[in-house]
């Protein structure tokens, strides 16, 4: 791990920090504290780590995501959810495993009255029916790679009909199974980066399920 990337890291521990105890806490909100281990059930389950803001708007600015349904898959307590709420998506969900983790998102979106446009569904991913219904996923390295692959294997067999109104778009977040989106002829390759704020790679893909 190079000396730049290390220092981010302490960076971004330090101001989590922050904002848990000064931000979050004093309101009963707990967005920016790590579960990688404590209560984890599910095998392959990488935890949660939050995904900032900032960082979410650097990739969402890629695409036309204003008035769009947002899903992040593998969501732990609600970050991505909320923010991307509050930066212009339209209907805004998590999908959560751990029951804990999802207790956690539930209790943040009604501190912030955000009930009626933000939802943390507690389901394997795998299992979920209404991928349909959803014009961008976001997937932050949330699992190992067979149930990656699942997962977007659900989500391409929920999206068959022909878009109307544009593509929908997958963003896949530092560490991801690309072979398991790329089999697929449906995404077609829009955007490659790297996050400057976490220095994770980044990829956006279109998803048309006409092809």
């Amino acid at each position: 791990m190079s000396v730049t990337v290390q220092l981010k890291r302490i960076l971004r521990g330090m101001r989590h920090l922050f904002d848990f105890a000064f931000r979050e806490y004093p309101r009963g909100l707990d967005f920016s504290l790590r579960n990688k281990s404590s209560g984890i059930r599910l095998p392959g389950n990488h935890g949660y780590a939050l995904t900032s803001k900032p960082a979410l708007r650097e990739m969402l600015a890629r695409i036309p995501y204003h008035d769009k349904s947002f899903l992040d898959i593998g969501s732990g307590k609600g970050g991505a959810v909320v923010f991307a709420h509050q930066m212009g998506c339209g209907r805004s969900a998590g999908i959560e495993f751990e029951t804990h983790l999802h207790e956690i998102a539930k209790k943040n979106i009604d501190i912030l009255q955000l009930a009626e446009t933000c939802t943390s569904f507690n389901l394997d991913a795998r299992a979920f029916k209404d991928y349909a219904d959803y014009d961008i996923f976001f997937m932050f390295n949330p699992f190992d790679d067979d149930i990656y692959k699942e997962v977007i294997d659900a989500i391409v067999a929920q999206n068959t009909t022909p878009l109307q109104t544009g593509p929908k778009y997958l963003i896949c977040y530092g560490g991801a199974n690309i072979d398991a989106v790329t089999s697929h002829t449906c995404f077609s390759l829009i955007e490659h980066g790297t996050c400057r704020y976490r220095l994770n790679d980044f990829r956006i893909f279109a998803m048309n399920p006409s092809q």
